[in-house]
């Protein structure tokens, strides 16, 4: 590889690095800022692992920041994100795709006010990532839908939900997303 072409791969590694780390924590204002710059890069055009996990996260963001009040592109670019995720999906033949094609349904039925499908949605999700033992998505999938649950002023099953999505970080192993998120829900 060419010390240029190195040097877009060492940019893009180290701002998608900055981008998760920003959405897990919740800043989705600076998440969407490095999205930005990480999709502008010509090696983040190719799907590999990591362009389609920065996609995943942005969609998320993107039904968020719609149901926030912050314009309808954003649920445009979630739609537009969550077809390119279906046809990932369509291209395996593991489970991984599955509980994150879940969420992104769920997420986006919340942003529909279709609440019904988007429980339902919420809790495939969840059931998918513990069938398959992805214990991060597991916890992700409990943020979102206690997220969505306090949205929609169901203030109990929202904290039941934030707690749950803290016990999978910590056992996760992710210490300082379980501090961070355990300081939320306090």
């Amino acid at each position: 590889m060419s010390d240029a072409k190195q040097n877009f791969v060492n940019i893009e590694m180290i701002n998608l690095s900055h981008f998760f780390a920003s959405f897990l924590f919740g800043d989705y204002q600076t998440a969407n800022e490095l999205y930005d710059t990480v999709s502008s890069l010509a090696c983040h055009k190719q799907p590999t692992v990591w362009s389609i996990f920065s996609q995943y996260y942005r969609c998320i963001i993107a039904f968020h920041l719609y149901r926030e009040g912050k314009g309808e592109e954003w649920l445009e670019e979630g739609e537009k994100i969550l077809q390119k995720f279906e046809h990932f999906a369509k291209q395996t033949t593991t489970n991984f795709f599955d509980s994150k094609l879940l969420l992104l349904r769920a997420e986006y039925y919340a942003s529909s006010c279709e609440i019904v499908n988007a429980k339902v949605a919420f809790d495939a999700s969840i059931q998918s990532a513990r069938d398959n033992g992805f214990i991060n998505d597991q916890g992700l999938a409990y943020e979102c839908v206690g997220k969505f649950l306090a949205s929609i002023v169901d203030n109990k099953a929202a904290s039941q939900c934030f707690m749950i999505a803290h016990m999978c970080y910590t056992q996760w192993g992710a210490l300082a997303l379980r501090s961070t998120f355990g300081k939320s829900i306090n």
